[in-house]
């Protein structure tokens, strides 16, 4: 199984709102870099006998990973509202959002992800 690096940008893009456009070169070189590196975490973890058909998963679920790490950098970094006497600003629970996004995708990738963890106890 190969994943495409573009389609994972893409996908990105689509989940998290990000413009990517050269207007903040830092911040797209971030998300691209979280993006390889989830990229690299899916394909590190897809079962030898992934089906070619499952690309398209994994870069979802690639894309979804990287706005999850993201949304925590944002949430991290910054502070949870801002107040001033006439007006209180809230910021979305953007990490909660992204965590629901990415189990999800997860769940969608299940039959050709390699299990993490292991148990060993009697049945």
């Amino acid at each position: 199984m190969e994943i495409s690096q573009e389609n994972v940008m893409k996908k990105f893009q689509l989940y998290s709102g990000e413009a990517l456009d050269g207007g903040e070169p830092q911040r797209d070189a971030l998300c691209r870099a979280l993006c390889q590196e989830c990229a690299d975490w899916v394909l590190e973890r897809a079962r030898p006998d992934a089906p070619a058909s499952a690309a398209a998963k994994a870069e979802s679920l690639a894309a979804a990973e990287a706005f999850y790490q993201l949304a925590l950098l944002d949430q991290s970094a910054g502070p949870e509202a801002v107040a001033s006497p006439e007006l209180k600003v809230e910021l979305g629970d953007r990490a909660r959002h992204a965590a629901s996004l990415r189990a999800e995708k997860r769940r969608a990738c299940g039959r050709f992800l390699a299990q993490e963890g292991f148990y060993f106890g009697r049945a």
